[in-house]
């Protein structure tokens, strides 16, 4: 026991001896007072920072096995819009907003299988809102299991976060057709190195932070290929050194009963419009399908967006649209330029007015740190083909850190 006692001894008289200044660890000053060798300190702190950040990852606490972990962050847009509105009597406006203010924390419990995520909105014009709220098992690669709040599996530029945009936010067919969060269960893998991914599940059908009022659900599915291998959610192409293509589709369905609530865009923009004579319920289903492309700093990708709305009283309705994108960076990873084009468009039945309308959009991107801090800039023509003459201009400005 002497041998431990002196060096305990030798330590605490070190630490007192060292109690004003900069701190430092015991593994330290055992070092630098020859009581353990190199290789003994090496050893001692291969798992002893437990507490550290990462730019883009936040501040990940873990235990020294590895099993538990919590990675704290979150993500800051703020956006300057002016848009002038071509319609008469209408105003030109000119708004500072705070789009999103995100806080998130994900990670694993007790092993690395069971996960967790949770993430809060506390910007927008609604206040704090619950966006994500997860708890999964990931049996193997091929299959996880997860239940709580997150996106339906519908279109891949909305499952691509709005912090991985090339424009400052999604098009217009996107914010048209999408399915948005909502409270369910899915599964999700992969197989061979990500060549194929899937998520498939059954949901509420009423948006986030909603419950079901009845027995009907909502059920989505998705499924990516990759055949030049794994290709991140993400729009822009930094610098990628081969080519990469996401070939991907999705297809959703849900019946819905009268006087059902409803929440998510889709339903609000193309459901709603039989929803006041569809008789005791309505079927609808949508469709998606995308090609994605990135090599060497440019990254090019189209979306297709299929509803079918079928209701017990009236006529079946249709609507689609799409969005066309193109980006090169001229300065690799640093400064890219792009253009977009969107448009959607419905039938007519008569009762339910047809909407038709397209969006020319050019941007420019700096970044400075990838996605992490960066600046995007973008300018929309707005046409409503159902208006004569409306062409409404867009222009803005968005800073973003992700911490």
């Amino acid at each position: 026991m002497r041998p431990v006692v002196s060096i305990a001894l030798a330590a605490l008289t070190v630490v007192g001896l060292c109690g004003i200044g900069e701190a430092k660890s015991l593994e330290e000053i055992l070092k630098e007072k020859g009581i353990i060798t190199e290789e003994d300190y090496k050893e001692a702190v291969k798992k002893n920072d437990l507490a550290y950040y990462r730019l883009g990852r936040g501040i990940t606490l873990e235990s020294r096995d590895g099993k538990t972990t919590a990675h704290i962050g979150g993500r800051l847009q703020a956006r300057y819009t002016y848009t002038d509105v071509d319609a008469d009597g209408a105003e030109e406006t000119s708004d500072f907003n705070i789009q999103r203010m995100r806080v998130t924390m994900r990670g694993n419990l007790l092993r690395k299988e069971l996960f967790y995520a949770w993430q809060h909105d506390f910007g927008g014009s609604g206040g704090a809102t619950l966006k994500d709220a997860v708890i999964g098992y990931r049996f193997a690669e091929p299959f996880s299991l997860q239940v709580g709040q997150f996106k339906a599996p519908t279109s891949r530029q909305q499952l691509t976060s709005s912090g991985s945009q090339m424009f400052v936010d999604r098009s217009l067919a996107d914010e048209t057709f999408n399915l948005g969060r909502d409270r369910g269960l899915m599964v999700t893998g992969s197989v061979a190195d990500s060549l194929v991914e899937y998520m498939a599940g059954v949901f509420n059908g009423n948006g986030e932070n909603r419950s079901n009022s009845n027995d009907e659900h909502l059920f989505a599915a998705r499924v990516d290929i990759n055949p030049l291998g794994k290709f991140a959610m993400d729009e822009p192409s930094f610098n990628e050194k081969k080519p990469l293509l996401n070939i991907g589709a999705s297809y959703a369905r849900q019946t819905m009963q009268q006087g059902e609530s409803v929440n998510s865009r889709l339903t609000t923009r193309v459901v709603n419009l039989a929803a006041t004579t569809f008789g005791d319920e309505l079927d609808w289903w949508t469709a998606t399908a995308n090609v994605h492309f990135k090599y060497l700093g440019l990254s090019a990708a189209g979306e297709y967006y299929f509803a079918n709305v079928d209701p017990q009283v009236g006529q079946e309705y249709d609507a689609d649209g799409y969005y066309l994108q193109l980006g090169y960076q001229i300065i690799p990873e640093t400064l890219e330029l792009a253009l977009r084009y969107s448009a959607i468009e419905s039938t007519d039945t008569g009762a339910l007015k047809s909407f038709e309308q397209d969006e020319v959009q050019v941007g420019a991107s700096y970044y400075f740190k990838k996605h992490n801090a960066k600046v995007n800039a973008d300018y929309t023509r707005h046409k409503d083909d159902l208006v004569a003459g409306k062409d409404d201009n867009i222009v803005r400005l968005q800073a973003q850190v992700i911490f």
